[in-house]
């Protein structure tokens, strides 16, 4: 790997009170001076940036630069300082005004202004966490450091962290294949203890929130456990639903959100590893008394509202994986975030018609190839796509593009 493909690390600095940045060796012992730099935050509220210098001549202006996650712009602040040899100064910004994205990086650092030149106090982040719960952390890092995968969880012990980081594991290497990406990035996973306290959380940080809903630009996975007894079943839905749009969103940016839903969910199906009863039995209902969506108004947009559009969209997915193979499903991806609507991209990726592909999809149902439920067939593509060579690296390596997708 490159200078220029490596990603982005994740070894950000989570600076508290209290931890100092002394530039003695760098700026303090060519400058004269000591200079030391600090944040803070309260959650939801304000965060706080100070500086402190001692010795260091005439100061004329002092300005403090923030930037906001990896955007690169910045804003400036002017500081006003006391004279003397002595400078303490803090400026505080008010969180309920400016909404900072949720867990993201915040970049600062200061320039002093002197008389014949100017002190830069260099780049600092402090990482903006929900500080309402005493996390658990555990890392995952690419055997040749290319980035790293952190688990966060609520609690004691580490079993509910280990849980969620099997099943990361278990899910990416399926996963990877199937969607139009080089390269998976670092990224984190939260685990609130209930829906409303992640709702919470959300909402002080400026986001409205629906249990089930992502967040992808955040760059993080979000899910809840409520009875750590049940950890698994509660993780494995929310953990596959984040992963496909977090993943989705690392290799498309915006044009991510063009997929219509029936993708999103068919895509997330394919790679959680087991049956939903339910579903199955409202798929085979269908089946069997015809009354199945037409996928032309699914690939089209429907929203996926019931039990049935769900199944039926994990379904096509799987169908098109197992019989088109992981290039036909990274083409389809491709068309719609391109902006093809649903004739198109079918065409495109499949050379099918909405109506071609319903009638062979069904053909496969009826015929016997479809009597396994769209979840085991999930559960036969992970394990085939096990063999790739995904499956024992943290997936940050950066891979070639097949077939054109």
């Amino acid at each position: 790997m490159t200078s220029a493909t490596r990603p982005y690390r994740f070894g950000l600095l989570a600076l508290a009170a209290g931890l100092w940045l002394l530039l003695a060796g760098a700026a303090g012992a060519q400058q004269g001076g000591i200079v030391r730099s600090t944040a803070d935050y309260v959650y939801g509220q304000t965060m706080r940036f100070h500086l402190s210098a001692a010795d260091i001549g005439e100061v004329r202006a002092i300005t403090l630069f923030i930037r906001l996650g990896a955007s690169a712009d910045s804003f400036a602040v002017e500081i006003e300082f006391p004279a003397g040899p002595i400078i303490e100064v803090s400026y505080a910004l008010d969180l309920t005004q400016t909404r900072l994205p949720p867990f993201s990086a915040v970049t600062y650092w200061w320039e002093v202004e002197r008389p014949d030149d100017t002190l830069i106090v260099p780049e600092q982040v402090i990482s903006y966490t929900d500080d309402q719960f005493n996390w658990s952390q555990l890392v995952e890092t690419d055997e040749q450091g290319g980035g790293s995968v952190r688990i966060h969880w609520t609690g004691e012990g580490t079993a509910l962290g280990e849980e969620a980081r099997d099943l990361v594991f278990e899910m990416l290497p399926r996963l990877g294949p199937l969607l139009p990406l080089e390269q998976i990035l670092p990224f984190d996973v939260y685990i609130y203890p209930s829906s409303a306290d992640l709702g919470a959380a959300l909402r002080l940080a400026g986001r409205a929130y629906l249990p089930g809903q992502t967040f992808p630009d955040l760059g993080v996975v979000l899910a809840t456990v409520v009875n750590p007894e049940t950890a698994e079943a509660e993780l494995r839905p929310e953990l596959a639903r984040g992963l496909v749009d977090l993943l989705l969103f690392q290799a498309l940016g915006q044009f991510a959100y063009n997929l219509p839903p029936w993708l999103n969910y068919g895509l997330a199906g394919a790679v959680r590893g087991e049956a939903n009863v339910v579903r199955d039995d409202a798929l085979r209902a269908a089946v069997s008394s015809e009354t199945t969506l037409p996928v032309a108004e699914l690939c089209a947009g429907q929203p996926i509202d019931s039990d049935l559009a769900a199944a039926q969209s994990e379904a096509l997915v799987t169908f098109i994986a197992t019989t088109y193979g992981d290039t036909a499903v990274r083409a389809l991806v491709t068309a719609f975030a391109g902006g093809a609507d649903c004739p198109t991209a079918l065409r495109e990726a499949l050379q099918l018609s909405p109506e071609q592909l319903e009638a062979a999809w069904l053909r496969s149902l009826r015929s016997g190839e479809g009597g396994r439920s769209a979840a085991e067939l999930a559960v036969w593509i992970g394990l085939a796509l096990a063999g790739f060579a995904l499956a024992a690296l943290l997936v940050v390596r950066p891979r070639r593009r097949q077939g054109g997708a």
